[in-house]
């Protein structure tokens, strides 16, 4: 590729150089020409102005000097030469002089220029003056070579620009292909640097938001998985143990057990295809009713707690506004949260919901022993009695991507976890607001 670069800016720089030098060139030659016949005709017109118009073959005429090399003579009407150098009669430039028209011509490797000489209105005789035209030639390739050095100085620069711009295209461009093989081979956190050039530095921020929507997706679908096998692990084991208790009793009612079987089975798909909304950005946020969510909690929880011998306490008022949330994701992280209370607390549960500085407020609180001081209960992986450690985790994900926030609001003497949600039209309130 550097070749091909270098190839094309040679053969370019070599075109404009030809194009801009040749008719340069001519002009230049054409200028000394121009040059040297004027000065012939002035050196005439000199010699014509020192010499009497009624001079005769008999006068002893004195002509200037002329330059080594170059010719100066005095004609008479007859055309014969008088007095300096030159034909010793005359040619057809002197012929039309005597006529009594000045002439300037090139013939014999000679550049000629002849003026009459007149008197009485009357052609008296010519003079004529001649260089050879080899003193042009010498003038015109002195600056030809000039022009030549100065051109081969300028293809000099454009190889050494080509060659530098070539190189650079070309890392470049081997810096894209290596990003976009790494891309390839899963690793989304890839970014191209700006080069200064334009057009690679779009395809590199082309690349790089590829890679970042790429991550992203990639992301989102390893939460699903991780958020689906966590999620769906209790609703499937509390589905086996009804289904187990069943079998064992003989005299259990069957087709009830099979009703509410079906009833679990139900939730679990809907939680599927929430959880695969939430993992794709289906689900955008709407304003919810608080009261009414902790009641859907309450229904979905208080089996599950009263089997354990735990009750569950609900707290709200009817006038709170209503937060901007995914239903979904709502039910989603307070089920996460309600589940390490299973798991890991102890007594009973509250559900409360308050209003915060521009949002709602839900607290979920249990009378466990507390979380120790500096325990990172958000990191993936964390936990204190053998859990995955994945569902808190997961939830504050989710929280952040709805623009809600997940607190740890209180580690003794009771765990208490807050969910707090923006209202409608809170904006930067909310953001700037206090954690409680």
């Amino acid at each position: 590729m550097t070749r091909r670069i270098m190839a094309v800016a040679v053969i370019s720089s070599a075109i404009a150089l030809v194009l801009f030098l040749l008719p340069l060139a001519i002009a230049v030659f054409n200028l000394f020409l121009a040059d040297a016949q004027a000065t012939l005709e002035r050196d005439a017109l000199h010699a014509a102005i020192v010499v009497d118009p009624s001079f005769s073959a008999s006068d002893r005429t004195e002509l200037p000097k002329s330059p080594p090399g170059d010719q100066l003579g005095l004609y008479d009407a007859s055309g014969g030469l008088i007095v300096g150098t030159g034909p010793h009669t005359a040619d057809a430039a002197v012929r039309r002089a005597l006529a009594g028209q000045s002439t300037r011509t090139n013939t014999g490797g000679l550049l000629v220029a002849v003026v009459p000489i007149s008197a009485s209105e009357s052609v008296t005789g010519a003079v004529r003056a001649a260089t050879p035209l080899s003193g042009v030639w010498q003038r015109t390739l002195g600056v030809w070579l000039i022009l030549a050095l100065a051109a081969a100085a300028a293809l000099a620069v454009g190889i050494i620009a080509a060659g530098s711009l070539a190189r650079r295209i070309t890392r470049r461009v081997e810096q894209l292909t290596l990003a976009s093989q790494t891309l390839g081979d899963g690793d989304f956190d890839v970014r191209t640097t700006p080069s200064g050039l334009p057009e690679i530095d779009r395809a590199g921020a082309a690349l790089n938001m590829t890679a970042e929507r790429l991550g992203d997706l990639v992301m989102r679908e390893r939460h699903l998985a991780a958020n689906a096998s966590h999620q769906l692990r209790t609703p499937l084991t509390g589905l086996r143990l009804l289904l187990e208790s069943g079998l064992s009793d003989p005299k259990a009612d069957h087709r009830g057990i099979l009703g509410q079987a079906i009833e679990r089975a139900d939730q679990l798909d809907a939680t599927i295809d929430a959880l695969i909304s939430l993992a794709r950005g289906g689900s955008s946020g709407s304003p919810v009713n608080p009261v009414s969510e902790l009641e859907a909690v309450e229904r979905r929880w208080r089996g599950v707690l009263e089997s354990a011998g735990r009750p569950l306490r609900l707290e709200a008022r009817d006038d709170l506004p209503h937060p901007v949330i995914a239903e979904v994701a709502l039910r989603q992280i307070l089920d996460a949260v309600l589940e390490n209370a299973v798991r890991h607390g102890s007594g009973q549960v509250t559900l409360r919901a308050r209003e915060s500085h521009g949002a709602v407020a839900f607290d979920v609180t249990d009378e466990g022993n507390g979380i120790p001081l500096g325990a990172d209960i958000f990191g993936q992986g964390v936990s204190f009695s053998g859990g995955s450690g994945l569902g808190l985790a997961l939830a504050r994900q989710l929280a952040e991507d709805q623009g809600a926030r997940l607190l740890l609001s209180a580690r003794v003497p009771r765990t208490q976890f807050t969910l707090l949600v923006p209202v409608e039209g809170a904006g930067a309130a909310f953001s700037l607001a206090r954690p409680l």
